[in-house]
């Protein structure tokens, strides 16, 4: 049986409202209201791969440092840290918990005696 014919048994359709009429080629996009001017480009512009161009390289370099260190200090002291607690292994986790705490210390000791007004000037 095809979809079309149907059998003395079946119900009718419900009317479910009017056709849809069908959309001519040359109608492909109907307009649904008046064109808005297209957004302006509000991204920031990067200009190099560590950062903007106007910025001197002590402070660049001063800010990756702090970077390593703290990521360095918080993986290391929670890793060392699981090691004590849950595996008992006191030479690894010992280790690893007091080189963390250590690049933590030294990251915050770096932190507070940078001065922030010398960095941004660029001598270059």
């Amino acid at each position: 049986m095809f979809p079309d014919d149907r059998s003395e048994h079946e119900p009718e359709e419900p009317d479910l409202g009017p056709e849809i009429p069908a959309i001519e080629p040359e109608e492909s996009e109907p307009t649904l209201g008046p064109e808005t001017p297209e957004a302006p480009d509000v991204a920031p512009e990067i200009d190099g791969m560590l950062g903007p161009e106007g910025t001197s390289t002590d402070l660049l370099s001063a800010f990756w440092t702090l970077v390593v260190l703290f990521n360095v200090g918080v993986l290391a002291a929670s890793v060392g840290a699981l090691f004590l607690v849950f595996e008992g292994r006191t030479y690894l986790g010992g280790g690893m918990l007091a080189v963390g705490l250590l690049a933590l210390g030294r990251g915050i000791y770096k932190y507070w005696t940078l001065d922030f007004d010398e960095l941004d000037t660029d001598s270059d």
